[in-house]
């Protein structure tokens, strides 16, 4: 690969390392007392359980610095400061790609884990990411980006604005309700894209089979067999118990 190319990558990756380890700083000392009481007696910050990974952090940084001012020597910046300030504003495929699989997996950890019912949560995120890469069209995927894109968009002004509180409070697992709303539009949209297609209308079914049944036997089994609390235990989660407790 050419030398340019390269220090490219190290100069958005060396940003990556910087943040990173900036983040790893700021959120351990917000949550990490450097001095605390135990047992009546006042320990000494060197003893601190944050002192690790405040070292990790610089450690981090440090390497992101020197990797930084690496990539800007070799022209590595440049190349990204000429790709963003250029006329040709398209996106490869392998960064549609990699944007999809960042896109999914931020989502499902900090938008729908901590509010949405599991089993929902997860069956859509499943159906999203394989229908993403099985069906294997650049043309869908950037289709199905921008429409997961804005759904995901719509909860994030509600989960923020609180509104979803106040959706719950007027009816239970309304959220949850939204959110498989947005499941079955997802469904009936992806469908319509591939109506004249069977091949990819087979690749739709196995899809959809493979995210609803792994959901189903995983959860279920961490739940009932494992006893494994789940993050949010939501609408669908209240059915299983139903459904358990109707055939003990």
């Amino acid at each position: 690969m050419d030398k340019t190319e390269l220090r490219r990558k190290d100069f958005v990756t060396s940003l990556l390392l910087i943040a990173f380890g900036f983040f790893l700083i700021v959120y351990t000392v917000s949550e990490i007392p450097m001095k605390d009481s135990w047992g009546g007696v006042m320990n000494v910050w060197y003893v601190s359980p944050g002192l690790f990974p405040i070292c990790i952090g610089l450690l981090i940084m440090l390497m992101g610095s020197i990797l930084c001012l690496r990539a800007i020597k070799d022209g590595g910046a440049k190349k990204v400061l000429d790709t963003l300030f250029s006329r040709e504003k398209r996106i490869s495929e392998k960064t549609f790609r990699f944007m999809g699989i960042l896109l999914i997996i931020f989502t499902y950890v900090y938008l729908y884990i901590p509010r949405v019912d599991y089993f929902l949560s997860t069956m859509l995120i499943l159906m999203v990411f394989i229908s993403f890469y099985y069906l294997d069209r650049q043309d869908l995927l950037k289709k199905f980006f921008m429409f997961y894109l804005t759904g995901c968009l719509v909860f994030l002004i509600l989960f923020v604005s609180g509104i979803d509180h106040y959706l719950n409070q007027q009816f239970l697992y309304l959220t949850d309700v939204l959110v498989f709303v947005f499941f079955l539009i997802y469904l009936a949209y992806s469908r319509i894209l591939i109506r004249r297609d069977e091949a990819l209308r087979k690749k739709w079914r196995i899809s959809l089979l493979m995210s609803v049944l792994p959901s189903l036997v995983l959860i279920a089994s961490f739940k009932y067999f494992l006893l494994v609390p789940l993050p949010v235990e939501g609408g669908f989660i209240e059915i299983m118990n139903i459904f358990r407790y109707a055939l003990r």
